[in-house]
């Protein structure tokens, strides 16, 4: 008997090995492998998470994922390996390897395999059901209202509602209300649902608040590619605030940026603060909580997928995770936070229930739950 326990316990950490193994030779940029000095039996259950292109790093939604899941293996005691491709083949490559590996073993190893990666959705959707050989393989695969029709459960995480309410506060976060305030509202790409749906909540939201005295609100989009708009040089986001700062008038004294394009923003955010162009520049935080930066930042419209995480993770171990669930500002997992100590912070003339109300019943009139 113990010997066949000990033949199961090696085989699975063979198996571990040859996976480790197998990535590392197809791709240079792994970012947390096990560690061999972890004091964890080897049956051990692991979540395994492959992120977009360069998408780890980008201090919003991906690294809110990485911080949640990282949490959830702290509190569950479970081993994970994190990986941010390079490009999409180099993704696809780390895909094929890992469900390769998941329909493969036989044994007893429960592992759950994430991916936040929209443009991988044509190869999972045919490649799910080779998990089913394995009932200890379950995917996760996150921003996609569309269930898969095989194994695997999906998570949409609605941004309209919360994008709404930005859209209305941000008329009170304006410094001298003159026609020379521009809200340039910036976003990945017209095609990603999460971010098309996003530009509209903030367009609606902007649109209803004209009870206060309007901004000029001018939209654009850094790429018209699928997939792309996500990452940007600092001379093109250079460029992007000087041709907004224009685009309305010539001498605009003040661009309030709302970019809703992944780690694109921080670069455009770094422009804003240090192009001379203007007397007063602000931006809307987007995804996580950057209202530490109380002279620019007036508040923050967040996306709290470190918290789903750690719940989804928690599910799948107790064997509850849906099979797809939708979730927005009603149940927590989209907000806005107000910085306490912005300077001039009209927000206090906002009776924010009661817009949070309304915003409610605008994105859940968008859909069924």
């Amino acid at each position: 008997m113990k010997g066949c326990i000990f033949r199961q316990m090696y085989m699975a950490l063979c198996s571990l090995l040859l996976l480790v193994v197998m990535l590392m030779s197809c791709t240079k940029n792994p970012i947390v492998l096990p560690n061999p000095d972890e004091e964890q039996p080897n049956g051990t259950p692991l979540v395994i998470v492959i992120y977009g292109p360069n998408s780890l790093g980008d201090r919003s939604y991906c690294d809110l994922i990485y911080t949640g899941v990282e949490r959830a293996a702290q509190r569950h005691g479970l081993r994970t390996l994190q990986f941010s491709p390079e490009s999409d083949e180099e993704g696809l490559a780390y895909l094929e390897t890992i469900i390769n590996e998941m329909e493969q073993t036989s044994d007893t190893v429960r592992r759950l395999l994430i991916t936040p990666g929209i443009g991988y959705d044509t190869f999972i959707r045919a490649n799910n059901h080779r998990l089913e050989s394995n009932p200890r393989a379950d995917l996760l695969y996150l921003e996609t209202n569309t269930p898969l029709e095989s194994k695997g459960s999906t998570l949409y995480i609605d941004y309209y509602g919360a994008m709404y309410m930005g859209g209305c506060m941000v008329h009170y976060t304006a410094y001298d209300y003159t026609d020379k305030e521009l809200v340039s509202l910036v976003l990945a790409n017209p095609h990603t649902e999460s971010v098309r749906e996003a530009g509209e909540g903030f367009v609606a939201g902007f649109n209803d608040a004209q009870d206060v005295e309007p901004l000029a609100l001018h939209i654009r989009y850094l790429s018209q590619e699928p997939v792309g708009g996500f990452t940007l040089s600092d001379t093109a986001a250079i460029r992007i605030i000087r041709e907004e700062s224009t685009y309305l008038f010539e001498d605009t004294e003040s661009i309030t940026l709302v970019p809703v394009c992944g780690g694109a923003m921080h670069n455009l955010i770094r422009a804003i603060q240090g192009t001379q162009l203007f007397a007063m520049n602000q931006y809307i935080g987007i995804d996580g909580d950057m209202n530490a930066d109380k002279f620019f930042c007036p508040f923050s419209i967040v996306k709290h997928v470190d918290r789903v995480m750690e719940d989804y993770i928690g599910m799948w171990l107790d064997g509850t995770m849906p099979k797809h669930k939708t979730l927005g500002l009603a149940d927590g997992a989209t907000g806005v936070i107000i910085g306490n100590q912005y300077i001039p912070n009209n927000l206090n003339l906002i009776d924010i229930d009661s817009l949070w109300q309304v915003a409610v019943g605008k994105e859940e009139g968008r859909w069924e739950k």
